[in-house]
């Protein structure tokens, strides 16, 4: 994972001295005028995406080092559209593209053949794509129909390529001794450090005078740790830091003592008893609320045009602009640009999106009203420009995404206050409890992940009891609208294991949000106990 960095603008270089960005535009350039074939469509446009990759990957387990690995690739992708603005070969069901890996040796004609061949791929099923889709066309009646693509200003920019210091050995050195804590730990079952770190420099061209060129770094440490509870019921934490370079992460003393407080931390968990049903308020942290409206509430503020003959429904929110979704007082606004919120690491900033637009900062719920939604270059009913949000992981076709959302409440309570609110909203539905969630693993399809930490939170005195082994039913989207109370304080939470995203939230109240047992069958614990235990 990259985060992205200021940029550095190498003023005294000129385009030509880049091998890569050369050969990119010249092999451009040459199809835009030759690619043809016979009385088919010309290329109205075409880009070309390309990265280069130095990474780290390092591992190791209870002191010893699984992994160590440095790579180096480049690759290119390709989109050649032929037929117009308003009716091209995108936007229906077929792929649209192509890439591959070429020569990390700066071989101008390695370069340029390479290009040479994805474009000329490309575009002959792009020809074939467009004659299906107008096929199609004529025996459909579709109203409204919009465009396949809008213009944008081109792009021309040459900053410095992705370069930091990595001191590989000394790394080696810190995942051993990071993952050999687990050692003190002996109720940990299984437990790993990863870091992955590097840089990257990407380059895009494209036939509307786009030159482009821009270097990112990023370091990332992954430490996971596993246990079982008596019944066997599996338990998991994990820890994650992210930064532009070393240097800005902890020392690793502090990362040592916080792996003790994980490892105290699931050890308790284990012992806590099983809640088996739940409905009523749910109050969650400011982190876990990150989670929650990353799952419930960050695709659909996305405009994404649904591909023809897909036979998808539409999830985004395009048909609720001008409606409430949040509480009256909730304010919402995705604003790629700062990288740091409040000394906390953006992950999801960035200085252009894949199609080469940069940013800009948008206003997506005032009052509670939604206004509009995060857009790419497909034009959607009602969006039909860009906000320079469409990216990709690789070199898929970009689509909307967030980049790094701030959600706020007006009326934002203090941490205490908020606890206050869960007590007397557990009241009022004569519940003995309400429920907070401290951390939630993250969602997948639109659902919420279970939780990792939740505590009962007594309304006759305040106490909080830790428990396990819950499940969220479906949370539809139209519950963020009875959202109770929200925070004043707000974290940020950064989403990593897809395209890198950052929702900055305070804690929220729900009104009520139904949790159930967990109906898996679980592993029966290991025959043999733990070497650590054992001694030998």
């Amino acid at each position: 994972m990259l985060v992205a960095v200021m940029p550095v603008r190498a003023a005294d270089e000129k385009p030509d001295a880049d091998v890569v960005l050369r050969a990119m535009a010249d092999e451009l350039d040459r199809s835009v005028k030759d690619l043809v074939l016979s009385d088919l469509p010309r290329p109205y446009f075409v880009q070309l995406n390309g990265n280069e990759r130095r990474t780290y990957t390092l591992s190791s387990a209870y002191g010893g080092l699984q992994r160590s690995n440095e790579s180096r690739t480049r690759s290119i992708g390709v989109r050649v559209r032929v037929g117009s603005y308003e009716l091209d070969n995108t936007n229906f069901r077929r792929a649209f593209g192509q890439a591959g890996n070429v020569a990390i040796d700066d071989d101008y004609t390695a370069l340029r053949h390479s290009i040479w061949l994805l474009l000329d791929q490309d575009y002959k099923q792009a020809v074939e794509t467009l004659a299906q889709k107008i096929a199609y066309l004529k025996d459909k009646t579709i109203e409204d129909r919009p465009d396949d693509f809008s213009p944008a200003p081109s792009a021309i920019a040459l900053e410095s390529p992705g370069s930091m210091d990595f001191d590989r050995g000394a790394w080696e050195k810190n995942v051993q001794r990071l993952s050999e804590r687990f050692r003190s730990h002996p109720r940990i079952q299984d437990a790993d450090v990863t870091v992955f770190a590097g840089t990257v420099t990407e380059w895009i061209v494209n036939s509307e005078g786009t030159r482009l060129r821009v270097g990112d770094s990023g370091i990332h440490v992954q430490i996971d740790a596993q246990l079982q509870a008596d019944d066997g019921m599996p338990l998991g934490d994990s820890l994650v830091y992210i930064g532009e370079r070393p240097d800005q992460l902890p020392p690793i003393d502090k990362i040592v003592d916080e792996v003790d407080q994980m490892c105290v931390r699931l050890e308790s968990l284990s012992s806590a008893s099983i809640l088996e049903h739940y409905t009523g308020p749910v109050l969650f942290d400011a982190k876990a609320a990150g989670t929650v409206f990353e799952t419930l509430l960050a695709d659909r503020l996305c405009a994404r045009p649904l591909p023809l003959g897909s036979g998808g429904e539409d999830d985004s929110f395009e048909k609720k602009i001008g409606l409430r979704i949040l509480p009256r007082s909730f304010q919402v606004v995705d604003d790629p640009g700062p990288q740091f919120y409040e000394g906390t690491i953006a992950a999801g900033a960035f200085r252009y999106d894949d199609e080469a637009v940069k940013p800009t900062k948008v206003s997506l719920v005032e009052k509670g009203i939604l206004k509009t939604l995060l857009a790419g270059r497909a034009p959607t009913r009602k969006i039909k420009q860009s906000t320079g949000h469409a990216r990709s992981a690789g070199f898929g076709d970009p689509r909307a995404n967030i980049g790094c959302l701030y959600i706020s409440d007006d009326n934002g309570l203090g941490a205490g206050e908020l606890k206050q609110e869960l007590i007397q909203a557990a009241r009022d539905e004569g519940l003995p409890y309400g429920l907070r969630i401290g951390a939630l693993k993250e969602g997948s399809g639109g659902e919420l992940g279970d939780p990792i930490y939740a505590y009962k939170v007594h309304v006759e005195d305040g106490r909080e009891e830790l428990v396990r082994g819950l499940k969220f039913r479906q949370v539809e989207p139209g519950s963020m609208k009875r959202i109770l109370a929200g925070g004043k304080d707000r974290k940020v939470y950064n989403s990593v294991s897809g395209l890198t995203a950052s929702v900055i939230s305070p804690g929220v109240l729900f009104e009520e949000l139904e949790l159930t047992k967990l109906d898996e069958e679980f592993d029966t614990l290991p025959i043999l106990k733990s070497p650590l235990v054992r001694g030998k």
